[in-house]
């Protein structure tokens, strides 16, 4: 085989493989890593344990990490999340039970994306990204709204918000509601949904979950509360509250400048080793 023709073999081969790193969809799979202390950016948890494999996923790899109230945390390696391709999903939880009245906090950053090659996205690599470019509310934030989801058996479904314009908000039973619940939802525009649905209440809550859409650069909120404090503490009032207060940002730039570095280092070591291979046949 001449020179030449080396050259358009590998060539052509090179061109046949790229797809193929742009249409896989390998992601890392971790059902769960359980962490005795609070994870950084420092001490991330690689998917290279025993109990971790290589799968295939139909439309995105996924990674999330989880901080919770004990000092302990998560580390989750998945595929298919359900989230949009190429976004990140920030999530507060504040919740306390009604019979042992003990606050508890969970944070957790969430990324979906979509492989650009055979190599998973899922990486610890891409999660520190997410990290460094996420800005969760602090604890002091969230604990200014203790007094609003505070247990107490003093409670009365009359006394609730009621107003909507969302679709699909449940209906008011005062008959067998137990806690006062409120939604709103922040995208192009706002929506809400104050209400006493029927149900039993076992905690009172607040969560406020945010994602980020990577390409375009938008976000969306979603803020849910639940209630038993005497009056409406459902009320729209305290949602907007919570929104201002528990603000998570995040800062596309410096995600998108540290995401296409690793990617350029990436694909020059892939050309490099297409070179490496060619001359060795020469």
């Amino acid at each position: 085989m001449t020179l030449l023709n080396y050259y358009y073999y590998y060539f052509g081969l090179f061109l046949i493989i790229h797809p193929k790193y742009l249409l896989a969809y390998q992601c890392h799979q971790c059902n769960g890593i359980f962490l005795n202390y609070s994870v950084t950016i420092d001490n991330l948890p690689s998917p290279t344990a025993s109990d971790c494999s290589i799968v295939t996923a139909k439309n995105s790899c996924f990674v999330r990490v989880g901080w919770f109230n004990d000092s302990t945390s998560e580390v989750y390696y998945n595929t298919d999340p359900g989230l949009p391709s190429d976004s990140v999903l920030a999530t507060i939880e504040r919740r306390v039970t009604a019979w042992s009245g003990e606050y508890l906090t969970r944070k957790f950053i969430g990324y979906a994306c979509t492989p650009s090659n055979d190599t998973p996205c899922n990486t610890v690599e891409n999660l520190k990204s997410v990290i460094i470019s996420t800005t969760l509310p602090t604890n002091e934030q969230i604990q200014k709204f203790d007094t609003l989801i505070v247990p107490t058996t003093d409670f009365d479904g009359s006394t609730c918000s009621q107003v909507s314009n969302m679709t699909n908000c449940p209906g008011t039973n005062l008959a067998s509601c137990q806690q006062c619940m409120g939604k709103l939802h922040h995208s192009q525009s706002i929506e809400t949904c104050a209400m006493c649905p029927p149900g039993k209440a076992i905690a009172n809550f607040l969560e406020y979950s945010t994602t980020f859409l990577l390409d375009n650069q938008t976000r969306s909120d979603t803020i849910t509360l639940g209630c038993r404090k005497f009056g409406a503490c459902n009320s729209l009032e305290n949602l907007g509250q919570i929104k201002n207060t528990l603000v998570t940002e995040f800062d596309f730039h410096k995600f998108h400048n540290s995401t296409t570095s690793m990617t350029k280092s990436s694909m020059i070591i892939l050309f490099m080793i297409f070179l490496t291979e060619f001359f060795r046949l020469l």
